[in-house]
This record gives structure tokens, sequence and C-alpha cells, in this order.
């Protein structure tokens, strides 16, 4: 399973967007392996141009199993965020979210150097494009 961040469903969206971006979502997606979390919905659907494309995205965005963002969630994203501030290293509450909700569930499919960051302090599965 993927849990496929904003960061990459903004560039495969995009008419011009990366063209290994656009062939791994691809991939991910033809598979069925592909997952999603709340904060990503909303991360995407926020920068949809019309209410046409904000309900086509809704409905597909949706139709994938959703990562929950329940308490076990919230509590290991703050201890993360706190380990690694105490660290001099800052990751933003939704990225520590999203990760902490892809943690051993799915791998992070991601454009995002904030997750390569958390994933080196506490092994978070995750790959670049």
């Amino acid at each position: 399973m993927f849990l496929i961040d904003s960061s990459a469903w903004i560039e495969y969206l995009r008419p011009n967007g990366s063209k290994k971006v656009k062939e791994r979502v691809r991939e991910v997606l033809q598979r069925e392996e592909a997952c999603t979390c709340g904060i990503v919905v909303v991360e995407v659907l926020r920068g949809t141009k019309t209410e046409k494309d904000w309900n086509t995205l809704w409905g597909s965005l949706t139709a994938l199993p959703q990562m929950p963002l329940d308490d076990t969630v919230i509590e290991r994203a703050s201890k993360w965020g706190f380990l690694l501030d105490r660290k001099g290293k800052t990751a933003s509450t939704t990225d520590l979210l999203i990760a902490s909700a892809a943690h051993k569930k799915a791998k992070l499919l991601h454009l995002d150097h904030d997750f390569k960051m958390i994933a080196a302090a506490v092994g978070l599965d995750e790959e670049q494009l």
C-alpha cells in the first residue's frame, strides 16, 4: 500500500507535471495500491480551480482506502515532532500527521524533503519521487 502525499498528487495532476511522477502514481493506482488520509484530501482539494474539479477529485480521492487520523496517529505525530524539535529539526504539523498515518501501514510516496528528514529520525517507509 502507498499513501500518496499531496505533493505527489499535485505534480501528478499538473498538465505539464513530471513524467516520472505521473508514471509512478499511475502505476500505484493501476495496481490498486493507493490510499490517502484526510489531510492529504484537504491539501489537494483546496488547490482546485473550479467546483467541478473539486467534485471530481473529491469523488476520486475519497474512493481510495483512507488511513485514519485517530488518537494513535496524533500521539505518534506529537511525539515525533517533540523528538525532532529537540534535535533542532522542524517538520510541519501536517507532514508529521501524514507520516504518522502511513507509519507501518503504507509506504509514503512524496516530493517533500520533510518526509526524508522524518524518515531518517523514525524509520518511516517512504519513496521520494
